[in-house]
This record gives C-alpha cells, structure tokens and sequence, in this order.
C-alpha cells in the first residue's frame, strides 16, 4: 500500500481530499442539526471562557499567537511568496500559489455564508468578531498557507532535517492557531476542527493537480532534451 501511494502521488491526494471532505461534510450535518456536537460546543466554549478570563497572561499569549492567523498576516505571506515566485519566473509554482491561497478565502466566505452559523457569546467576550463562524477562517487559511509553505520545502529541499523543521512547524503554527480561536471564544471546537477539515481538503486538490501538470511539464522536458 506505501509503494503503491508513493509511486501514484494522485492516489494519496484523491485519499486525503475524500477523507477532508467527509469529515467537514460529518461536521456540517452536526451543525446544522443541533444535536450533541452543539451541545459539546457549548460546554467546551464555556469552560475555556471562564478558564480564560481569569488567566490574563496566558490569553495574551494566544492573542499573540493569533496574529500569525490573521488576515493580515497571511495576506501579507501570501504577498511576499509571490513576488518572490514572480522574481524567479517560476509562473507554474506562482499559479498554484494564487489558486490555493486565493481560492481558499472565496471558499472559506462561500461556506460561512452556507451555514451561516451565529458566534460563540458571552456576557464579557474576550474578541468581538461580526462575522459567521463555520468553518473557521482562520484555521483553514493557516492550514492552506501554512501547509503550502512546508510543501514547498519538502519538494525543493533534500535535508531531512529541514523538511521535518517545515512539517512539524507549519504544524504547530495551525494547531495553536486553532486552539487560540477556540480558548478566546471566537469559535466552538467543531468550527476549528471544520476549517481544518476544508483547508485539508482544498490544499490536497490543488497540490494534487498541480504535481499533476508538474510532472507532465517535466517528463515533456525530458523527451525534448532526448530527443535528436
């Protein structure tokens, strides 16, 4: 089963994206029909608010940690890659870039409104955001910026060492990310866990058809530097 996924790249894309898709899809239905995922929303939600308010430096640290989450930040991520991608004229790589990057917000706006599920209140919020909250937008944006990022170290780079760095980073990253919204009231559980779920599935189709036209770009490279 390894050999087979690592010699047909697709197989292992289509497998990730399916299974993304199932468990936002397991989570949406949750939602939407008010059962026990609401339920073990709102208690999770509560307890982490009173936990929080009286824990001023540890939801500061959140607070912090949820700048790299921010539409700021990853608009200016997303900036800064692909001026460099355009210095380098590396056009396929800057098409990916935009297209995930891009594509997830509009999807991520595309299901907020969907869903249109109400925020997380409370009596002394700790964040005021006005905005829907399935799925999270911070999460699934982190997972598709973020784990585009690391993916491009692990193609371009042959250290171990700094391909491990990468992963387990960008991994850390989203994970604090994702708790931060959920410790600071912004979101129940299920919307951190649904934005994880739709970046996964979005960043896995656009990786997997981008290797795709990859490889087909490099194997005409190879038949035309053979052929006489």
């Amino acid at each position: 089963m390894g050999k087979y996924m690592g010699r047909h790249p697709s197989a292992l894309g289509l497998l990730i994206t399916t299974g993304c898709s199932c468990l936002f899809v397991a989570l949406a239905i949750g939602v939407l029909t008010g059962g026990p995922l609401v339920n073990f929303d709102r208690s999770i939600a509560d307890a982490l608010h009173t936990y929080a308010s009286g824990a001023p430096g540890l939801t500061n640290s959140f607070r912090v940690v949820g700048v790299l989450g921010s539409l700021e930040a990853l608009a200016l991520v997303g900036v800064l890659v692909a001026v460099a991608l355009l210095v380098q004229r590396n056009w396929l790589t800057l098409a990916a870039w935009s297209v995930v990057v891009l594509g997830g917000e509009v999807l991520n706006l595309l299901l907020k409104d969907l869903f249109a599920r109400p925020r997380p209140s409370f009596e002394h919020p700790l964040v005021v955001d006005t905005s829907y909250c399935f799925p999270s937008g911070q999460a699934m944006e982190s997972v598709v910026v973020y784990g585009m990022l690391a993916y491009f170290v692990l193609l371009t780079s042959r250290a171990w060492g700094k391909r491990a760095v990468a992963a387990c980073g960008a991994a850390i990253v989203v994970l604090l990310i994702g708790f931060g919204r959920v410790y600071l009231g912004a979101h129940y559980v299920s919307d951190v866990v649904g934005g994880f779920a739709a970046g996964g599935a979005w960043l896995s189709t656009v990786i997997t058809a981008w290797e795709a036209m990859r490889q087909r770009y490099m194997a005409n490279r190879r038949g035309q530097a053979s052929s006489p």
